[in-house]
């Protein structure tokens, strides 16, 4: 009976693991040494299963030429920004590892 018991806790620990596992915490929207640019340009496609979308943006001064590129998304689900052809502006987190959008607002 007791054998039959610890067995039960132990499965129910188990599933108890597992589903913590399958809940992906939100990533900050700032972490601590990085560098924010602001960002102009628009939308020009989305993934929001990945939740990224590609910007056609202007230089960011300091940093980085103009170009398309592909940028996660933090803060807000990917489809619930503006729609595609858009024009934007965005904060650019950047740090050593990483990078992605905050902020992304519809602009004139």
């Amino acid at each position: 009976m007791l054998r039959r018991r610890i067995r039960i806790l132990l499965i129910i620990g188990v599933l108890i693991a597992m589903a913590g596992c399958d809940s992906e915490k939100p990533k900050p929207l700032d972490v601590a040494g990085e560098k924010i640019y602001a960002m102009r340009g628009v939308i020009t496609a989305r993934n929001p299963q990945q939740g990224t979308i590609t910007v056609d943006h202007e230089a960011i001064r300091g940093f980085m030429e103009a170009m398309a590129m592909e940028y996660p998304v933090r803060g807000v689900a990917v489809d619930r920004l503006p729609a595609n052809g858009a024009r934007i502006t965005a904060k650019l987190h950047v740090t050593d590892d990483a990078f992605w959008l905050t902020d992304v607002q519809k602009s004139e």
